[in-house]
C-alpha cells in the first residue's frame, strides 16, 4: 500500500489527512510489513496496559482515528526517502522527507507518523482549528452532568492533570454523573454564542515512579481490570525521570456524550494545577477576575504547545526537528486567541481553580481533595 486516508475525530467532528508515500510501502511507518493491515498496527489499536512502550498508540492522544475511502481530504502529506529529513510545504501539500534510518529505526517512536506524539496529532489539530474553529488545549477535561459543568484541567507537562483526574475518578466513581472527556487534549469552541465542548482520547498515559505504592493501590481500585507494569521491578522502558508510563483505558469513567453545549447551561471551570513531590498541599482557592491580567497568557501557551510552539511536534530523533511551519499557524493564532478571551466571559466561565499540592497526599487520599473543589464550587 502507498496512500490511505486517516479520518481523526475529536467529538462528533472530523478531519481528513491524505497520505501517500513514494518508492515505499506505507505500512513500514506504522512499524507492519507490506500487505499487512493498517489498523493492526500499535498506533491505531487500542493500547495495553501491560505494555509500556505502547503509550506511543495515537488513542492516548485524540479520541478516534480511522481509515476511510470516502470524502475530501484537508490535508495531503507526501512521503519520500532522502539522505537529509525535511519538512516543506508546497501549494497547500506536505511534502515530507525521511532516511530509512528514521523510517526503520526511529529514536522515539513517539514521534512518528502516527505516534502520540507525532505529524498526525499536531496537524490534526492544526486542521480541527482551521475546519471547526475548535481550540484544543494540552490538558484533561471532566464533565459533570449534574451541575452542568466542564472541568479544563490544563499545564506544562506533569504539571498534574493526570492527578486531578484521578481524584475526579476516584471521588465520584464509575457508576454517576461525573465522567471523563478527554485525557489528553481538552478541544472547545465558541462560535454564535455557544460553546461546545468535545469529547477526546479515553486512554490516559499515566506515570508509575519506584516507591510509590499508594499511586499503585490507587491505579489498582480505579482499574481493577488492568494489569499494569511494576515500576519496582526491572523495567526496560522508562522515562528520563525514570517514571514507568502505562496507557490506561477510562471507558468506564468516559463521557456519554461527544459533545457538550452552553445552549443546554454547561459553563467552563478551568483548574490550573501544580503539583509537585516538592510543594504542600493546601486548599483549592478561586482565582479573583482582577487577577485575570496573566490569565489569558497562560492559557494560550496551554493552547499554543501542543502545536510546537514551545516543544517539537514531531521528531524522529533528538537531533532533527521537524516542526510544523510557525507562519502555516499564524493564520489561526487570531481566532484561537478570541475564543479563549471569550471563554472567560462569565455566560461560559463558572470559576477558575488554582491547585497546588503534592501527589502523596492525592495518592494517600484518592477523592477528598476534590471534595474541597466541591464544597468551594458550592455544588450539589
Amino acid at each position: 500500500m502507498t496512500e490511505a486516508t486517516f479520518r481523526i475525530f475529536a467529538g462528533n467532528r472530523s478531519v481528513d489527512i491524505q497520505t501517500v508515500t513514494e518508492a515505499f510501502a506505507l505500512e513500514r511507518l506504522f512499524e507492519l510489513a507490506e500487505g499487512e493491515v493498517l489498523e493492526r498496527s500499535v498506533f491505531l489499536r487500542a493500547p495495553k496496559a501491560s505494555v509500556p512502550s505502547e503509550i506511543r498508540s495515537f488513542l492516548t492522544a485524540m479520541k478516534d482515528i480511522k481509515i476511510v475511502s470516502e470524502g475530501s481530504p484537508d490535508a495531503r502529506i507526501e512521503i519520500s526517502l532522502g539522505k537529509e529529513p525535511s519538512l516543506r510545504v508546497e501549494k497547500g501539500v506536505f511534502k515530507l522527507t525521511l532516511s530509512p534510518d528514521h523510517v526503520d529505526r526511529p529514536k522515539d517512536r513517539r514521534r512518528t507518523l502516527a505516534g502520540n506524539l507525532g505529524l498526525f496529532y499536531s496537524l490534526s489539530l492544526y486542521l480541527l482549528e482551521r475546519r471547526h474553529r475548535i481550540v484544543n488545549y494540552h490538558s484533561s477535561a471532566l464533565v459533570d452532568e449534574k451541575n452542568r459543568l466542564v472541568y479544563i484541567t490544563g499545564g506544562e507537562a506533569s504539571s498534574g492533570k493526570s492527578v486531578m483526574m484521578l481524584d475526579y475518578m476516584a471521588h465520584y466513581g464509575k457508576s454517576s454523573d461525573y465522567r471523563v472527556l478527554s485525557t489528553e487534549m481538552g478541544h472547545f469552541s465558541i462560535i454564535a454564542d455557544e460553546l461546545i465542548a468535545y469529547s477526546g482520547s479515553s486512554f490516559d498515559n499515566v506515570s508509575l515512579f519506584p516507591g510509590e505504592p499508594e499511586k499503585i493501590e490507587l491505579m489498582g481500585r480505579l482499574f481493577p481490570n488492568d494489569r499494569m507494569p511494576d515500576p519496582d521491578t526491572d523495567i526496560e522502558v522508562r522515562g528520563t525521570d525514570g517514571s514507568v508510563k502505562t496507557a490506561v483505558s477510562v471507558k468506564d469513567y468516559y463521557s456519554r456524550s461527544t459533545s457538550y453545549s452552553s445552549r443546554d447551561g454547561y459553563r467552563l471551570v478551568y483548574l490550573m494545577p501544580t503539583i509537585d513531590l516538592g510543594y504542600k498541599t493546601v486548599d483549592p482557592f478561586i482565582l479573583p477576575k482582577e487577577n485575570y491580567g496573566g490569565l489569558l497568557s497562560s492559557l494560550v501557551g496551554v493552547a499554543r504547545q501542543k502545536l510546537g510552539q514551545k516543544q517539537p511536534s514531531w521528531i524522529y530523533d533528538e537531533r532533527a526537528a521537524l516542526f510544523l511551519p510557525a507562519w502555516y499557524l499564524a493564520a489561526e493564532q487570531e481566532m484561537e486567541g478570541k475564543t479563549i478571551e471569550d471563554s472567560l466571559k462569565e455566560k461560559y466561565l463558572r470559576a477558575v481553580v488554582r491547585i497546588k499540592g503534592n501527589p502523596i497526599d492525592f495518592n494517600s487520599n484518592p477523592g477528598s481533595y476534590w471534595n474541597k473543589i466541591v464544597r468551594l464550587l458550592e455544588l450539589d
